[in-house]
């Protein structure tokens, strides 16, 4: 069984290897001073790292392209593989070393990059620049979203380890400490914290670590998000904003409910130019006793009110009192408004400029 398993994983680098070397060789063949000699695998001594090395000409002169092929492309990965192989290189005047993954972030290129290594990924991103050659692709996104990091750091309870580490990324954290202030287990919590790491997102320092790139975070997230996770009921009422929200809270209250504003309705509290003919809340529960209570009515189309019940108790996390309103985190009304598209991207911007950027 074991054996079968290394099998398995040996093969998919593998095919990673012979993917990448027919992208690269498409874009090798395009360039008219690069002439093509020979493609053959190695699998380097002591290592027994296997290998591709493609010999060509660049204007005449022979270079040794030497690929090396992950399965994986996080930039923790990427770094020890970029010092490995430019330590192999020196070995080996004319060459010029090659990365390849399914796919490497802005952030492994850049290892790369620093490094004077090249790379490249199913997704269609290149960077390779030796002699006079510069390529240089990149932006197209990851094809293969389902991974174990959105599995691991974006699922609900996982998520709310990001939400604990955004509100303040220079804090410094134990693993059991933040698992409470998460609510989640210390087991779960250690498995997002090796995640984390294997991103470079956060440093380690005796035990406690702490957020280093918090914007990639947060953009990842948004990628792996949507306000439409949560359970939408919509209304139409003829009362104000300021009258609903007044309701919302004393109905909530009365029933020892959490609530709490969110998208355009919590954006119009902390940044009082955002203006929506909307009003949103989150309710844990009981939406349709409250929306009753209130005389909302229930509609398919001309809704005006919406009440969302959470996808998970994070969202509650972090929850702001404007003027004796509450209102969700500024991370949450970020996440919301950016996948609400069109008004809600630019609301989100001046959220992101206005609120959550000068705390970091």
């Amino acid at each position: 069984m074991v054996k079968q398993t290394a099998a398995v994983k040996q093969d998919s680098g593998k095919e990673v290897l012979a993917k990448v070397c027919h992208v690269l060789h498409d874009l090798i063949s395009g360039i008219p001073f690069i002439k093509l000699k020979y493609v053959k695998a190695n699998v380097r001594p002591k290592t027994k790292t296997e290998e591709t090395i493609i010999k060509v000409f660049v204007s005449g002169k022979p270079v040794k392209f030497i690929v090396e092929a992950k399965s994986q492309g996080e930039p923790r990965i990427i770094r020890a593989v970029t010092a490995e192989l430019k330590a192999y290189l020196q070995r080996y005047p004319d060459s010029y070393g090659i990365i390849a993954a399914p796919y490497i972030s802005d952030a492994g290129r850049q290892i790369c990059k620093e490094a004077g290594i090249g790379c490249i990924d199913l997704a269609g991103n290149v960077f390779l620049s030796f002699e006079n050659i510069f390529i240089d692709k990149s932006g197209r996104p990851n094809p293969f979203p389902v991974s174990r990091l959105s599995i691991s750091v974006f699922s609900p309870k996982s998520s709310r380890i990001l939400r604990v580490l955004l509100a303040d990324p220079s804090k410094r954290w134990y693993v059991e400490d933040l698992s409470l202030e998460a609510g989640i287990s210390i087991g779960l919590t250690s498995r997002v914290k090796q995640a984390l790491l294997a991103e470079e997102w956060v440093n380690e320092e005796n035990k406690r670590f702490y957020l280093t790139n918090p914007k990639e975070v947060l953009d990842q997230w948004v990628r792996n998000y949507s306000y439409s996770k949560n359970q939408s009921f919509s209304y139409y009422s003829g009362l104000r904003d300021d009258q609903i929200e007044t309701a919302i809270k004393s109905e909530c209250e009365k029933r020892n409910l959490r609530y709490a504003l969110g998208l355009f309705s919590g954006a119009g509290k902390v940044a009082p130019f955002v203006r929506f003919m909307r009003f949103f809340s989150y309710v844990d529960r009981d939406i349709e006793g409250i929306a009753k209570s209130l005389q909302l009515k229930k509609v398919e189309s001309g809704a005006n009110v919406t009440l969302l019940q959470p996808y998970d108790d994070g969202v509650f996390y972090g929850i702001q009192n404007i003027n004796g309103i509450k209102v969700v985190s500024d991370v949450q009304l970020y996440l919301d408004l950016k996948s609400y598209r069109g008004r809600g991207e630019e609301a989100a911007q001046a959220i992101f400029e206005q609120r959550i950027n000068p705390k970091w």
